[in-house]
């Protein structure tokens, strides 16, 4: 199971080292939503790789990488001329962020912890920005960035993935967010399995690179 940042940024990187190694593998990457811990933690799914806030005390778990965050927007954007806290607020936004285990729910906006950190961040420094679209896909949200009066904050890794786009531009947030980890998490039922062991190796040495 992979959230949407990682099967963008992580899994491309993992396929490519295993279709190497040993082309007869086949890979099937579920969403979070299709995955309770139940299903982890008996051992009928490989592997949970996502950002978590808590896991059951029984899992094994590994971080893969720190990331932190990058803006996305149009190069047509005028707010590219002056990009501060004071334009950024002003601007709408694109909001996204990791889904959890199991059936999602929708976002009450006004619930910021709930948000995610990029809306803790500005509300640490008492500022709230204008959302105009919720989404759970980091792709749709790099493409609705095209829209030249829209703003996605994003992981750092993803946005790259644009950074020679002649359509977007990725730069700074005008304020401090908090990094994070994404981390890879197993039953203790596959910790000793060797090709667990082996697909686990191949995670930690591609996210190296």
């Amino acid at each position: 199971m992979a959230s949407d940042y990682a099967e963008s940024t992580l899994i491309p990187l993992v396929l490519k080292q295993v279709r190497s190694l040993a082309h007869h593998v086949t890979l099937d990457v579920l969403t979070p939503s299709d995955v309770s811990f139940h299903d982890v933690e008996q051992g009928w799914v490989d592997m949970a790789i996502n950002r978590f806030d808590s896991l059951p005390q029984s899992f094994y778990q590994s971080r893969i990488w720190q990331d932190d965050f990058s803006c996305v927007v149009s190069r047509e954007n005028p707010i590219l001329n002056n990009f501060t806290l004071d334009t950024y607020l002003q601007a709408r936004h694109i909001w996204a962020s990791k889904t959890g285990m199991g059936v999602g729910v929708g976002v009450n906006p006004e619930d910021v912890q709930r948000l995610g950190w990029v809306d803790e961040a500005l509300a640490a420094v008492g500022k709230k920005r204008k959302i105009s679209v919720f989404t759970r896909h980091y792709q749709v949200a790099m493409l609705l960035s095209a829209q030249n009066d829209l703003i996605a904050t994003l992981p750092s890794r993803l946005a790259d993935i644009e950074r020679f786009s002649r359509k977007l531009a990725v730069v700074s947030p005008p304020f401090e967010i908090p990094s994070f980890d994404l981390s890879m998490a197993w039953s203790p039922l596959l910790h000793h399995d060797s090709a667990h062991q082996w697909l686990r190796q191949i995670i930690k040495s591609v996210a190296e690179m």
